[in-house]
């Protein structure tokens, strides 16, 4: 009997110290957090085994997640997955979506992205913008004749339509001479005519008796505009006064011209034909809704292939760049061990446990051993 309470002691001694052991072996993987000291000595395995080693595990677990775990290849295999893919053409579709069906207006969306005023700032932006083309093309030109700034296809084709403009001329006149007003002002040339020369004006009409002056000379101008000779006649000061204008210089051209009065009409003709506040004030609704399908069906998944295609193969220079091992390892340096500790118990409560009940059987079955080896061989 003294036998059988002599093992059973020795277990339980040996169950208590195994047990006791390994809690305190875990215990002091995180405890103390801190070195305790006893005056300037610092007590033995203090701080615990994790709080000393922080930084040696850091820079070790920052290494294995940049080289192990979150590399390129890992990373640029998930960008490539259709699942992925498709939940990014989706992201961009119903981004899209709320864009195009958005009731906000340009004038809005500019402000929202601190462009006040928008509508003045373009129209000053388009002035400045044709004063620079006006000077720059002035400066450009300036020196230049007419003949040799302009295209020869252009001067070829102006110079083919004088006789075109000559018949054009023509046919004005004798549309008018034909006409009441016509008629009207040679009556009125020919009885001042007549009236400033007096008597022998009125002489002149008694030898017409009853038909007009005006009547004999309207049929002689409308016959003169129209005969040949007269066109022929035409045509030839049309070109030889056209061969004069390409000679000329722009200088002497713009002199004729209020270099203020074109460009502020140019300003005017370009705003009018713009209504800047008018395209400002609509919904961006207006705009995009013609192009949801475009946009949707065809310029979405473009972008989503080739962004993906072009983030692929920037990922290892954007690792790189990031240096995940450096940020992995910063983040544990500054994690609280206290919540580490809290965490990693958590998560390993029952495993833990189970290796105290394990060093506890341990120091069991060794203390029992011990008893019967005590027993087997007496002192």
């Amino acid at each position: 009997m003294d036998m059988f309470w002599f093992i059973l002691f020795m277990g339980v001694i040996g169950a208590v110290i195994g047990g006791v052991t390994n809690a305190v072996a875990i215990r002091m993987l995180f405890r103390p957090h801190e070195a305790r000291y006893i005056g300037k000595w610092r007590i033995p395995f203090t701080p615990g085994l994790i709080p000393k080693r922080r930084s040696e595990l850091a820079k070790q677990v920052g290494k294995i997640v940049d080289e192990h775990l979150l590399t390129p290849e890992s990373i640029e295999q998930k960008l490539k997955e259709p699942e992925f893919r498709g939940e990014f053409e989706t992201l961009l579709q119903t981004e899209a979506k709320k864009w195009i069906h958005s009731d906000m207006t340009l004038t809005e969306l500019l402000e929202k992205t601190h462009i006040p005023d928008a509508g003045l700032k373009v129209e000053m932006k388009m002035n400045e913008w044709i004063d620079q083309k006006y000077n720059a093309i002035k400066d450009f030109y300036i020196d230049q004749t007419v003949k040799e700034s302009l295209p020869v296809e252009w001067l070829d084709k102006a110079e083919e339509k004088i006789p075109d403009v000559s018949s054009y001329i023509l046919q004005k006149g004798v549309d008018y001479f034909s006409g009441e007003e016509g008629r009207y002002r040679v009556k009125k040339m020919t009885d001042d005519f007549l009236a400033e020369w007096g008597k022998f004006g009125g002489m002149i009409q008694m030898v017409l008796g009853n038909t007009s002056l005006e009547d004999k000379i309207r049929p002689e101008i409308i016959k003169f505009l129209s005969s040949p000779g007269t066109k022929e006649l035409l045509d030839t000061m049309l070109k030889q006064e056209w061969d004069k204008v390409i000679e000329w210089k722009w200088a002497d051209v713009l002199e004729q011209f209020s270099d203020e009065k074109m460009v502020n009409k140019a300003k005017k003709f370009v705003a009018g034909q713009l209504d800047i506040q008018t395209i400002l004030n609509k919904p961006i609704s207006v705009y995009a809704l013609p192009f949801e399908e475009k946009v949707t069906g065809t310029l979405i998944p473009e972008i989503t292939d080739k962004g993906i295609a072009k983030m692929a193969a920037r990922i290892p220079v954007i690792m790189q760049k990031l240096k995940i091992a450096d940020i992995v390892r910063r983040q544990i340096e500054n994690f609280s061990i206290a919540r580490l500790e809290m965490i990693v118990l958590d998560i390993t409560h029952r495993e833990l446990k189970m290796i105290t009940l394990l060093g506890a059987l341990l120091g069991g079955l060794i203390g029992i051993l011990q008893a019967l080896v005590v027993m087997a061989f007496p002192a």
